[in-house]
Order: C-alpha cells, then sequence, then structure tokens
C-alpha cells in the first residue's frame, strides 16, 4: 500500500510570522505509515474527498502519530503553525488542544466553520484551496475579538531562549530570566504553546537528537549524538525514544533507511 507523501508550500506574507510550513499530502511510491513527530506545534488539516471535506486543528503531542495510508486522502492540506503560533486564530487556551483533535465547526462555531468547509470544498486545487483557507485565516486574526493572553510576548520569548540556548535551562533559570514565578511560566505556556516548558523543552532537546541522526546517515552514533543534544547519557535518550516514539533509536534508523 502507497504512504502518504508531502510537498511544502510557502505560506503568505501576513502569515509567515505564525506560520512553520504548509504541505500537500498526497499517495505517493513509497511504503509504510503517516508519521506525525511531535515538535510542540498546532496543525490545521483539510481533507477533502468526493464526498466529504472536514477541516480539523491537531494540538501540540507529547507523543508521536501514527495514521495508515487509507486514512490520509488525497490532496490533505496541513497548515502547520509555529510553536505558540496558533493561539490567534482559534479564540482558546492550547491546553485546551493538547494532544486533542478538534473539528472547525466546534473551533469557530457551526455557520464560520461550515462556510469555510463549503468554500474549501469548491477549490479546484490544492493551490487554489491553500489561498482558501489562508484568506479565512488572515481574517480571523484581524477580527476586533481575536485571542491574544497577557502573556504571549513572555512565552514567544521562552520559546525563542530554548530554542536558541546550547545547553537547555531548567525550568526555574527559565522562569528567573524572564523575570517570574515558575507557577507562572507553566500557566503563561500551557495558555500560548499548549504544554508546559519543561514539556517543550523535552522536546526541543529530542527534536536536536533527531536531527543529529539524520545528518550521521545510517549508522549514527547515539552515545555522541545523546551528549551533543543534553542528554545525561545513551541510556536517557533511549528512554525518551521509547516514551515519544515506542521504538528505540537504532530501530528508529533502520525504519528510516528502509
Amino acid at each position: 500500500m502507497a504512504a502518504p507523501t508531502d510537498t511544502a508550500l510557502a505560506p503568505g506574507a501576513d502569515l509567515s510570522r505564525f506560520v512553520q510550513r504548509v504541505r500537500v499530502l498526497w499517495r505517493g511510491p513509497s511504503h509504510g505509515d503517516y508519521v506525525r513527530v511531535p515538535d510542540g506545534t498546532v496543525e490545521l488539516v483539510v481533507r477533502v474527498t468526493s464526498t466529504t471535506c472536514d477541516v480539523h486543528a491537531l494540538g501540540p503531542r507529547e507523543q508521536v502519530v501514527r495514521k495508515a495510508p487509507s486514512e490520509v486522502p488525497p490532496d490533505t492540506l496541513g497548515i502547520q503553525f509555529k510553536p505558540g503560533g496558533a493561539y490567534p486564530f482559534f479564540g482558546l487556551p492550547m491546553s485546551e488542544l493538547s494532544h486533542r483533535s478538534l473539528a472547525i465547526d466546534t473551533l469557530w462555531g457551526k455557520e464560520d466553520g461550515a462556510k469555510l468547509r463549503e468554500s474549501l470544498a469548491r477549490a479546484p486545487n490544492p493551490q487554489a484551496r491553500l489561498r482558501t483557507l489562508e484568506a479565512a485565516l488572515v481574517d480571523r486574526l484581524h477580527r476586533d475579538d481575536v485571542y491574544e493572553p497577557a502573556a504571549a510576548y513572555l512565552v514567544r520569548r521562552g520559546i525563542r531562549l530554548l530554542t536558541g540556548a546550547g545547553e537547555l535551562p531548567r525550568v526555574a533559570d527559565l522562569a528567573r530570566t524572564l523575570g517570574v514565578s515558575e507557577r507562572h511560566l507553566r500557566r503563561a505556556f500551557d495558555d500560548v504553546l499548549g504544554m508546559g516548558p519543561k514539556a517543550y523543552a523535552r522536546l526541543v532537546r529530542f527534536q536536536r537528537a533527531l536531527q543529529a541522526s539524520r545528518a550521521q546517515g545510517a549508522r549514527p552514533d547515539w552515545g555522541s549524538i545523546a551528549a551533543g543534544a543534553g542528554y545525561y547519557d545513551q541510556a536517557h535518550l533511549i528512554a525518551d525514544f521509547r516514551a515519544v516514539l515506542g521504538t528505540t533509536p537504532g530501530a528508529w534508523a533502520r525504519a528510516r533507511a528502509a
């Protein structure tokens, strides 16, 4: 059975500060499941078939999501927001999306949700569908009632500090740098990102390990990767792989190569 493959498209200028990437999925020549590795982002997914069009927001997760090829229709469109970039578009704390998938009718209301789905269903191709979806998102962004938590700037700064740090700080140190209490920082991250700063730092470290393993090719040196990514040791890295991906680093590398 053929697995979905994807091609990346550039988001429009009005959305570039919020959107990380846009991709269109279709049935490709390879085999295996569609795999979404957690990275702290929210993704808005449009699935169109000959009879239906549904739009769902996939909240941030801490474990991998796998879909069989039959569960991902051709021309599925995904808009992946930057970490902390989704909150203006959905009108609720991102903690309410965490580990969940919510329909656009639930998030925007039945009338606005149905209007968007009908417009997307009429679009003749993925590029037109993307323009329709981007126009709807820009419209949400400029509404008078756009959701803007008071701590949004604080969290965006915290995300930059975590992603740019050579050595990931402890939550207490991050809170001290930002001039707030740990409790305030955790609540702010929940509202804006959908997970706490400790969970997000763990995903930053995990993504660094994944990127290093890809750079090393078919036979990664997991000991050096663990040290470079900020793990205590290789056993710590293996435990994280099991918790996030449900498999060992070696098995993950072999599956990727295959």
